[in-house]
C-alpha cells in the first residue's frame, strides 16, 4: 500500500494533526511529544527491528494526551520515524495507522494550480505558528478558512 503526501505535513517544522485526535492542550502535546523522543532514544540503534518494537510498544491507538506515541522530535521536525520518508521508502506505519489520512485542507491544497499554492504558503508564513499551533490549526481547517474568506 502506498501513503499520501503533502508538502503541508512538513511545512512549519511538521503538522502533526492526523498523528491524534483530541488534544488536550499545546504544552500537553509538545510534552507528548518529548516523552515520545525519549522513549524513541531507549530503542537506538535505529534499525528496522527496533523500530518496528518502538512501534508495538504499545497498543497502535494508544494516544498519550491525544497524541500518537510514535511522533518524536528530530532537529528541531515532528516526525514519525516509521514514516517511509525516514526509512528509505520502506513504510513501517503499515497496518499500525491510517497511513492515507490527508486533512482537508492538505486534501484541497492538492488541487489548487500553483500560484494558489504559493499564495497559500506565504499566508501560512506570515501567521509565525509554532508546530503546535500549526497543527492544530491544520487539523481543524483554521488556516484554510480564514485564507478562503
Amino acid at each position: 500500500m502506498s501513503y499520501t503526501e503533502s508538502s503541508l505535513c512538513q511545512l512549519n517544522g511538521g503538522c502533526m494533526g492526523c498523528c491524534g485526535h483530541d488534544f488536550e492542550s499545546k504544552e500537553k502535546i509538545v510534552k507528548a511529544i518529548q516523552l515520545n523522543t525519549i522513549e524513541f532514544a531507549d530503542y537506538a540503534p535505529h534499525t528496522e527491528t527496533s523500530l518496528i518494537e518502538f512501534r508495538d510498544r504499545a497498543y497502535n491507538r494508544t494516544l498519550r494526551w491525544g497524541v500518537c506515541l510514535n511522533l518524536i522530535e528530530k532537529k528541531g521536525q515532528w516526525l514519525c520515524p516509521l514514516h517511509p520518508g525516514q526509512n528509505n521508502g520502506k513504510d513501517l506505519r503499515e497496518g499500525h495507522c491510517d497511513i492515507n489520512h490527508l486533512c482537508k485542507t492538505a486534501k484541497e491544497f492538492s488541487g489548487w494550480d500553483e500560484k494558489k499554492q504559493k499564495r497559500f504558503l506565504e499566508f501560512i508564513k506570515s501567521k509565525k505558528l509554532n508546530k503546535a499551533d500549526y497543527s492544530i490549526m491544520m487539523d481543524k481547517s483554521k488556516l484554510l478558512e480564514e485564507f478562503e474568506k
